[in-house]
């Protein structure tokens, strides 16, 4: 992922004054240095704060960092279990005790910083929880595209409780939340590819979708359920 430096800058004879500057320099590959065009179109961007500085840079799609310290983009990362075994007994106290933050992470659904909600949305799919469906279903308007991916794939795992809002979300007069629901599908058919079908026929229309965005997102759709089954398919032979 790559990386926009925030630079703070002070009035020359007022200090009192900050801002915070995103240069197009700034931006730094995974690989080395290398000059990109600027996320907003212009040579640097001043913002007033620095949290309002980090959000739009995650909105830009970019790590952000300023003075050492690092602000990732809220996306995650597989990793393998801890080696250090633990007793059912502990792994179901201590889920139960995770558990107790369910509300707090629904609420933080409706907040207004993208990151935030992208975060909430994913720990709600980690936690399975099936009251966080309507919530989730919601975000699939928002126009930060994190939190359409965290959402999806929260429905995602979810699973069969999330069909019928799924569906229903395919029908969405909104072309951002039928193009969201086909991102849920896809997820699934990684995740659970038995329920995929029961969502195909719905999905079948979305093709011939007036929005170009969501007839490429379909045909997305199709072709990594298509990869998947032959897969199975050919596994069974």
């Amino acid at each position: 992922m790559d990386t926009i430096y925030i630079k703070k800058q002070t009035k020359p004879g007022d200090p009192s004054v900050v801002r915070f500057i995103v240069p197009a320099v700034g931006i730094k590959a995974v690989e080395g240095t290398r000059l990109i065009p600027h996320p907003y179109g212009t040579e640097t961007t001043t913002f007033e704060t620095l949290e309002e500085t980090i959000e739009q840079v995650h909105r830009a799609g970019y790590d952000a960092e300023y003075d050492s310290q690092r602000y990732p983009l809220p996306v995650r990362h597989n990793r393998q279990p801890t080696k250090k075994q633990i007793s059912r007994k502990q792994g179901s106290h201590w889920l139960g005790l995770i558990h107790d933050a369910i509300p707090s992470l629904q609420h933080q659904l409706k907040d207004n910083a993208p990151s935030v909600v992208a975060s909430a949305a994913w720990a709600l799919g980690e936690l399975r929880d099936e009251s966080a469906i309507a919530g989730l279903i919601h975000a699939f308007s928002n126009e930060d595209a994190t939190v359409r991916k965290h959402a999806a794939e929260a429905l995602a795992k979810i699973g069969r409780p999330a069909l019928g809002a799924i569906q229903l979300a395919l029908k969405d007069k909104h072309w951002l939340v039928r193009h969201s629901a086909l991102q849920a599908m896809i997820d699934m058919v990684h995740l659970q590819v038995d329920l995929v079908p029961e969502l195909i026929p719905n999905a079948l229309q979305l093709l011939k979708d007036e929005s170009w965005l969501v007839r490429s997102q379909a045909a997305t759709m199709f072709g990594e359920a298509a990869k998947v089954f032959h897969a199975l398919e050919d596994k069974s032979t």
